[in-house]
């Protein structure tokens, strides 16, 4: 586990904000490139790259990001996104959480028959056409799109359940498998910002962002995603050949401003969760930053928005 202080943030910010963020962008950087070179040298033997971690670790940046630094070593790279091969939802209205609500974190929502059969046609180089899931109308869709992986060309999937065997275990002597997860803690004296929070306060700005959730809807979810986590997720990162801390020392700087005045009325209401006021504590100590400084292409407009990848 690592530890970042508030006192350095703030510190840096007031030092030259546009020298912190380069600096955190290119440690990321760094990290992905080690991983790449991996990627590269065992492309033969496992063209298949596995990307899992919970929610808001960031495995969508991570997955094109990685797919940019395969195709600039020469290696032609196709990033698929797991969430496409959900199953229709009346398939599956039998799967539910420890309240009795659709349980959207389990495997058992995945058509894994269809994952598997594409991606081991995929290592042998055959067409597929790949789906899409119309989340609006929780069914499963034909793209249009195929795919026909060519010798030396790789596959770069992502997903919460890419390392978990029921899912993806027939892939597993022809994949790297990649586990992404904040795993550094923010510090202010002796009290610390579990990392789960970090994520949390990531998903809150992406959802309220791209799915119209409020903050208090979120809050309501987070007991079953966290199950989720715990009985899905975590108990095979173990499996990974990579593990990375996407964890962005800027980042709670750039939620300050879109996060504060939300967290500070929400913390108040009826239902209000100790979560929400354990982040606006820390969220009030972080020095702001613009968003101006960071590049189009960081991790942190995943959640924020405005990213290029």
């Amino acid at each position: 586990m690592n530890y970042y202080s508030i006192t350095d943030i703030n510190a840096n910010l007031a030092d030259s904000p546009e020298s912190f963020v380069i600096d955190c962008e290119a440690q990321y950087d760094k990290m992905l490139r080690i991983v790449a070179e991996d990627i590269r040298r065992h492309a033969n033997e496992r063209p298949i790259a596995l990307i899992a971690g919970p929610s808001g670790s960031g495995k969508t940046t991570t997955a094109h990001r990685l797919e940019r630094l395969l195709d600039g070593a020469g290696l032609q790279s196709h990033t698929l996104s797991m969430d496409d091969y959900y199953a229709d939802g009346t398939r599956n209205k039998d799967v539910v959480d420890q309240y009795g609500n659709p349980d959207y974190e389990s495997p058992r929502r995945l058509d894994t028959d269809l994952l598997n059969t594409q991606l081991l046609r995929l290592a042998r180089c055959e067409p597929v056409e790949l789906p899409q899931f119309n989340f609006a109308a929780q069914k499963q869709e034909k793209s249009g799109r195929i795919l026909r992986r060519r010798p030396n060309e790789l596959i770069v999937m992502e997903g919460i359940h890419a390392l978990n065997p029921e899912v993806t275990g027939g892939m597993t002597s022809c994949a790297n498998k990649i586990y992404l997860s904040v795993r550094t803690r923010v510090t202010d004296d002796a009290q610390h910002l579990h990392p789960s929070l970090i994520r949390f306060a990531r998903r809150l700005i992406r959802d309220r962002r791209t799915r119209g959730r409020d903050i208090m809807e979120l809050c309501e979810l987070l007991p079953s995603i966290s199950r989720g986590e715990n009985l899905y997720i975590m108990p095979y990162k173990h499996l990974a050949t990579h593990e990375l801390d996407t964890f962005i020392p800027y980042e709670l700087s750039a939620y300050r401003n879109i996060l504060l005045e939300e967290l500070r009325r929400v913390s108040q209401l009826p239902g209000s969760i100790p979560e929400l006021r354990t982040l606006l504590q820390f969220l009030e100590k972080i020095a702001p930053m613009d968003s101006e400084w960071i590049p189009e292409i960081s991790l942190v407009r995943e959640f924020i928005g405005g990213q290029c990848l």
